[in-house]
């Protein structure tokens, strides 16, 4: 599976852009809503959905991800993820699936983000790029032919996701909570096209198919900044 370090920086680049917001050092503001930042960090597993799932088969998950709160329910926020996803269980050998997610978004939260309770939601919009090695489909497009190529496509996508976890470690001076540990399931939508897939589609002798899914269930550490 190709090494995918310029994507990797997109990852930690969508990351760092919030960290152009202005900072906020009114005292107000800080009473208002005491935590500043949030960066998080999990891992777990990636499954595709819908026609994905005829050529792809569930694998590691990754996510990077940060929040810069407006007020104490409100944030703004940027993700990136990697889903690494092999070949399914019926196909004749590789092509590996990476899977690279860059969102920008909201998050809301519904418990009180300095409670024991992290109870949240996001939304976002963004891009998606698939990339696989290059494998060779034998009679197609017609037979008797043999084509060669990959599935190396950029896509818009949208993506939602419920993040619950327990806070501990507070700030001695804000009691607010340093660090989290929680559980997320996010829902992928990339709007991908029918006809880019026929090639992926025919080497695992399945059919075309166009907007694809993958739900990435992962857990981790998140880090508050008061």
């Amino acid at each position: 599976m190709k090494v995918g370090y310029k994507k990797l920086g997109l990852v930690l680049g969508a990351v760092a852009v919030l960290a152009l917001l202005p900072a906020r050092a009114d005292a107000q503001f800080v009473r208002y809503s005491p935590v500043f930042w949030s960066f998080d960090g999990g891992a777990g597993i990636a499954i595709p959905l819908g026609g994905l799932s005829d050529v792809a088969s569930a694998g590691p998950a990754f996510t990077l991800g940060a929040s810069y709160f407006l007020n104490p329910s409100f944030a703004l926020r940027a993700e990136g993820g990697l889903d690494l996803m092999g070949a399914p269980d019926t196909s004749p050998g590789d092509p590996d699936l990476q899977i690279w997610h860059f969102t920008g978004g909201m998050e809301y939260h519904l418990a009180d983000p300095t409670g024991n309770l992290l109870f949240a939601f996001d939304l976002g919009l963004g891009g998606v790029t698939f990339d696989t090695q290059t494998f060779q489909v034998a009679d197609y497009p017609n037979a008797g032919d043999t084509s060669t190529g990959a599935f190396s496509k950029t896509y818009l996508a949208a993506e939602g996701g419920v993040k619950l976890g327990y806070n501990f470690a507070r700030h001695g001076t804000t009691g607010v909570p340093i660090v989290t540990l929680y559980v997320n399931g996010d829902f992928h939508w990339m709007f991908s096209k029918k006809e880019d897939t026929d090639r992926i589609a025919a080497f695992n002798g399945a059919q075309p198919f166009g907007s694809s899914y993958t739900l990435p269930i992962t857990a981790g550490l998140r880090f508050n900044l008061p």
